[in-house]
């Protein structure tokens, strides 16, 4: 891997230069526009998360905020959005990486199934 961006992310077991690679080809789909009501933070937060792990591309899908960061775990709106964000991407990470679950609207952390 020629980019130090991800230099981390690379030497970690569980992703690897070929992780990484595919990672950079996959598609995170953590875009709003979907239609299912997430906050604009936590959109933010998937977005951001997806763009530093290396995503080739981004897409609308849905997030489960309820199921992602179900309120009588997490009580604060902002924080549900924060953590809502970060797991879909983490979610969308381990689709690519084929380590379990699916995308953020498709299962795995999005059902509400633990990581």
């Amino acid at each position: 891997m020629d980019d130090p961006r991800y230099l981390r992310q690379v030497l970690l077991a569980e992703i690897g230069p070929e992780g990484q690679a595919r990672l950079g080809a996959a598609t995170a789909r953590v875009l709003g526009g979907s239609g299912d009501g997430a906050p604009p933070l936590a959109r933010e937060v998937a977005e951001r998360y997806a763009r530093g792990a290396g995503f080739g591309a981004l897409a609308e899908g849905a997030l489960d905020v309820d199921a992602l960061a179900p309120a009588d775990l997490v009580a604060s709106p902002a924080a549900r959005a924060v953590l809502a964000g970060a797991r879909a991407a983490l979610a969308e990470m381990r689709a690519a990486l084929g380590r379990g679950g699916a995308g953020a609207g498709q299962g795995g952390a999005a059902e509400g199934k633990p990581s």
